[in-house]
Order: C-alpha cells, then structure tokens, then sequence
C-alpha cells in the first residue's frame, strides 16, 4: 500500500512539474500573442513545446500546436524570418518600432503576471508563520543541553506564548544580551522549567541561545497580505538578480562560480520536482520566483534573448535621431538604421553562445544530481 502511495505522489509532483512548465511558457508566448493582436500583426504559428508536432489546428489563419518537449515554446509572427520582399501590412517589420517593442515586451512581462497571480494564491490562501516548536538545535550552545526537538515553549521570562508566536520568541531573545533567560516548555505531558544563559552574536549582533524553531503552513485567507506581499516579492527577488547580475559584470562574482551555481531545464526540473513533494504552498512560491527570473533573463540584453531584440529597437531610435539632426544641418539625407537582416546575424551568433551554455549547465546538472548535491544552497 505504501510502494502505491509512494508511486501516485511521484506521478503527481511529476504532473506538477509538467504543468508549471506548461504555464510559463503559455503566458509568456500569450504575452507576444497578445502584442501581435494589438499591433496588427499575423501570427502564422502559436506553439507550446518543441521538437516533433503531437496536434495542432488552423484558426482563423493561425497555427496552433503542441510539441513534445514541454520545455520551450514560440510565437511565429508573419515575417520574423525577415524577407525585404515582403511588404504585407500584417508583417512584423512592417510595422513601426514601438509596435515591434511592445510584441516583444510583453512576453517577459507576462511572466511577472503570471507571478503575481500565484504569488497571490499563495500569500492570500496561506501563511508561513514561525511556531514556538524546536526544530533543531545547535551543538554546544546553552540550548543543547536543556531543550530538545519537539519542545513546545510556552514562555520566555514574563511573556508568555501560543504557538504561532515564534517570531515574537525570536525577537525577544534576539534583544536579550548578557541575560539568564526563564524558559518554560511542554515536553510530551510534562512541564519543564529552565534557567538558560543568552550567548552574543557579534557578526549579526543579536543574542541567542542555540536552537531554531520550526516554521508551519496554515491555512489563513487574507487578500490584503497576498496583494502587498506578491508586490513586495517580485520586487525583492528582482532587486536581488539584478544585483547578482550587476556584480557578475563588476567581477565580484566569478564566471566559475556562476556556471558552478547556475542551474539548467535539467536542474530547474529536479527542482521543481523536490518542491512539488514538499507541498502545495513550497511550489507555488517556487513556480513564482521561476516567472520572475525568467522574465527579468528574458529582458537582459543579450542577442537572440527579448532584451537583446528590445535593445535594437532602443538603439534604431537613438540612430533615427541622430539622422534628424545630421539632415537638419545637411550633412546626411538618409536614415542611419540597422536592417533586420544584419540584427538576425547578432541574434544567430547570440542564440549558439545560449545553447552551448544550457548544454554545458545541462551537463554540470547532471553531475549534481549524480553526486547528491542540492540544487538550493
């Protein structure tokens, strides 16, 4: 009973796994959908997956297919594969900049749509909180010698406790320097009392006296939490990347490093799957950060990537100005621009640096998940 048990809840995270990619990638290619839509442009092919096609149907003039690999996924608007032949109104060059920037925009931008809806779900339906439980204790600290996993404390000095009020256990503590703590705990049936010195962290500069208490799920629904907290989120992991990027291109943080760390389809796979086990709260929030970094990477401007097309733009509007300055004062008549043709060249070359990248990121996950590792450190 248990090996079928066992067997259902692998095929479950498995689906979970599968659906979350398959979301991702719908939202993000719904965002260039959609910007076709608004602009005016043809979409000749909608697909979800890549390799060999499993279905697909013509609507109204667009192809829509699923592929077999739930790992990637593309819009084809009418005249991405640049042709100066084609003169179609619903081409995607045919239209002006602004019009290809907000088709190409919307992709990454959907990602942090689709974020904030489960980061919503998430925060909205249910609360982490910080119990009073011990969790874990830390070896020769005063804590280690009275308390042990499982302890229930009910007070600390004159404040007393329920069991969600970890936090508040931690905080006082935390304040606590150079005291002899009263510590009173349930222990099974029993009540236990102790008389427990604080220790001084001077790196973090706060008090402490070993232990860690055990954080818990609950089902609590508050709209408001979920809304300012999806915000603050989104926010905070954003600031967070761009600061890793940011030190990545300073230096401070080793190329050896990024590639040691960084992790692939393979790798965001096996972690997708270790939350999807840990419960519905733990893969929301992962689904959650996975939007938002691939948002933001998609927005970085590099070639073949959203950011790097969004970059041509930004610099094809820079080049238009500086063409209506150079014609007012008659040094130039023509428009100085980069042509889709010689922009696909940086794209292509951008696109194999990318994939040689997965392959080796692939292959270092590989090696991870061969030696035990863990994909979050």
């Amino acid at each position: 009973m248990e090996i079928a048990f066992n067997i259902l809840s692998n095929v479950f995270s498995i689906l979970l796994v599968v659906f979350a990619f398959f979301f991702i990638i719908l939202f993000h290619e719904y965002g260039h959908y959609l910007g076709c839509k608004i602009t005016g442009v043809k979409v000749e092919e909608f697909s979800i997956g890549l390799g060999k096609e499993l279905w697909s149907k013509i609507i109204n003039g667009t192809k829509y297919s699923f592929r077999l690999l739930p790992l990637g996924g593309y819009v084809l608007p009418e005249g991405e594969n640049y042709d100066p032949n084609n003169v179609s109104p619903t081409n995607f060059y045919a239209k002006p900049l602004y019009s290809r920037f907000l088709i190409i925009f919307l992709g990454p931008f959907f990602n942090y749509i689709l974020a904030f809806v489960i980061f919503f779900l998430a925060f909205a339906f249910f609360n982490p909180t910080v119990t009073t439980e011990v969790f874990m204790l830390k070896p020769n600290t005063p804590a280690y010698s009275y308390l042990k996993t499982g302890d229930i404390i009910l007070q600390v000095d004159n404040l007393v406790l329920d069991y969600k009020d970890g936090q508040k256990m931690i905080d006082y503590i935390h304040q606590a320097k150079d005291k002899e703590l009263y510590i009173k705990i349930k222990r099974g049936s029993e009540i236990k009392e102790f008389k427990i010195k604080t220790l001084w962290d001077k790196v973090n500069n706060f008090a402490y006296i070993g232990f860690n208490p055990k954080s818990k799920v609950f089902f609590e629904l508050n709209f408001i939490r979920g809304f300012n907290k999806s915000i603050t989120t989104i926010y905070d992991v954003t600031a967070k990347y761009l600061n890793v990027i940011i030190s990545i291109f300073t230096g401070h943080i080793p190329l050896k490093t990024v590639y040691e760390q960084s992790a692939g389809p393979i790798g965001i796979t096996k972690i997708m799957y270790d939350f999807a086990n840990q419960g519905i709260y733990d893969y929301l929030i992962l689904v959650g950060l996975i939007n938002v970094i691939i948002g933001l990477f998609n927005l970085f401007p590099f070639p073949a990537l959203d950011g790097g097309r969004l970059l041509f733009i930004i610099f094809n509007y820079i080049l238009i100005g500086i063409s209506l300055i150079l014609k007012k004062v008659g040094i130039y008549t023509k428009n100085i621009v980069i042509t889709p043709d010689k922009e696909e060249i940086f794209h292509k070359v951008g696109l194999v640096i990318l994939l040689v990248f997965v392959v080796l990121v692939s292959f270092n996950d590989v090696g991870r998940i061969i030696r035990g590792e863990n994909f979050i450190k």
